[in-house]
């Protein structure tokens, strides 16, 4: 069967594993399914912070640093831990950091971190 896709929207890997996680208890669809338990298992096995945690990061990354939501969205996906790894995903904007800027965003991210 073709199926299309009717909307598209940057999500974090949390938001990504509460959707799924939803619609297989709901629903029990894809319960049996070799992708979907696999996806859960990566998810859950990468999944840095917890939704609520990943959603006030993310809104923070964006309206203190002016980071557009899916560079955001990466960041809190991938949590760098130095400086340099972080440079790389901020490379995609459309400005430089300082690296107070730098810093500062890293210190929000430690302070983060799902234990």
């Amino acid at each position: 069967m073709v199926k299309r896709i009717i909307n598209a929207e940057d999500i974090s890997t949390a938001e990504a594993l509460r959707i799924i996680e939803d619609k297989v208890v709901n629903s029990g669809i894809g319960a049996n399914d070799e992708v979907v338990n696999n996806t859960l298992d990566y998810l859950r096995r990468f999944l840095k912070v917890d939704l609520e945690k990943a959603k006030d990061l993310i809104s923070e990354l964006m309206k203190r640093f002016g980071l557009a939501k899916l560079t955001a969205i990466q960041i809190i996906n991938i949590m760098p831990q130095t400086a340099d790894e972080l440079r790389i995903l901020l490379g995609s904007e459309k400005r430089e950091f300082s690296d107070q800027d730098i810093e500062s965003i890293l210190d929000l991210l430690r302070g983060s971190k799902q234990s």
